[in-house]
C-alpha cells in the first residue's frame, strides 16, 4: 500500500467517524403528541358522519396547535414539527367540512310546508294544565292542533318490527330502550297514511305530519292523547 493510499483510507475512516458523529449529534427527540396529533387528524374525518368525529377534530386541533408551537419555540431541540403540522390541517378541514355537512342537513331536512317542532320543549316540558278542576292541554300544545309539523323521537318497541302503520313515539332514549313507563306527555302515537308502512329503528327517527289531540279523560287509563297522522317517516339526520 502506498502512502497516498493509505491517507486516503485515514482521511475516509475519519470522515465515516465524523458523519456517523455529526447525525449522532443532529438527532431531534420527538414530542409523543406530535404522532398523537396526526392520528387524531386522520380520525378526525369521523366528523363527515358523526358529531363524535367534530369532537375528536376539535381536540386534535388544540392538541396539534400546542404541539408545533412547543417544536417551533424549542429553538432546533426538538424535531417532527411536519407531523402536528398535518394534524392541524387534517383537523380543521374535517371538523369545517363535518360542520358544514349537518348543518345542510339541519337546513334541509324539514319537508316543504311542515314547521320544526322540538319534543322536549313544545310538548313533553308544557305538560298539562287544571282549569275549573280538570285536567287540559297547555295552551301551547293546543295551538299546534291540525298543524303539519315535524318532530323528532325515539320509537317505543314493541314485538313487532316490521310494516308498522303505527307506533308509539317516545322524547328519548331512556324511555323506548330501558323499560320506561313513559308519561302521557312524553308520548305520542303515530299513525302513518293510509298504505305506508314503516320499520321499526333504535335510533332517533324524524316524523312530518298533522298533529292531533285526543281525549284527554281516558277512565284512568294510560292512552296516548298525542297524535300525529305521519306523511313523511325517516331516519333523523342530524341529532338536534
Amino acid at each position: 500500500m502506498t502512502d497516498g493510499s493509505l491517507v486516503n483510507e485515514v482521511n475516509g475512516s475519519m470522515s465515516e467517524g465524523y458523519v456517523e458523529q455529526s447525525n449522532e449529534f443532529n438527532y431531534k427527540p420527538v414530542p409523543p403528541m406530535a404522532p398523537v396529533s396526526l392520528v387524531l387528524g386522520l380520525l378526525s374525518s369521523i366528523a363527515l358522519l358523526s358529531y363524535i368525529g367534530i369532537a375528536i377534530g376539535v381536540f386534535g386541533i388544540v392538541l396539534s396547535a400546542v404541539c408545533w408551537t412547543r417544536i417551533r419555540n424549542s429553538q432546533g431541540e426538538l424535531g417532527g414539527k411536519i407531523l402536528p403540522a398535518i394534524g392541524l390541517i387534517l383537523s380543521v378541514l374535517f371538523v369545517t367540512g363535518g360542520l358544514s355537512l349537518h348543518s345542510y342537513a339541519y337546513a334541509t331536512e324539514v319537508p316543504v310546508g311542515f314547521t320544526r317542532i322540538n319534543f322536549y320543549h313544545d310538548i313533553s316540558k308544557k305538560g298539562f294544565v287544571v282549569e275549573d278542576g280538570k285536567q287540559d292541554f297547555d295552551p301551547g300544545v293546543k295551538e299546534l292542533e291540525d298543524k303539519k309539523i315535524f318532530i323528532k323521537g325515539f320509537m317505543y318497541p314493541t314485538r313487532d318490527t316490521e310494516d308498522l302503520n303505527s307506533f308509539l313515539l317516545v322524547k328519548d332514549s331512556d324511555e323506548c330502550c330501558f323499560g320506561g313507563e313513559p308519561d302521557l306527555s312524553d308520548m305520542i302515537l303515530v299513525e302513518m297514511k293510509e298504505g305506508m308502512t314503516v320499520d321499526f329503528h333504535d335510533g332517533m327517527v324524524a316524523i312530518s305530519g298533522i298533529f292531533k289531540l285526543k281525549n284527554i279523560h281516558s277512565g284512568g287509563e294510560l292512552k296516548p292523547v298525542y297524535q300525529i297522522n305521519g306523511e313523511f317517516f325517516s331516519h333523523s339526520r342530524t341529532l338536534f
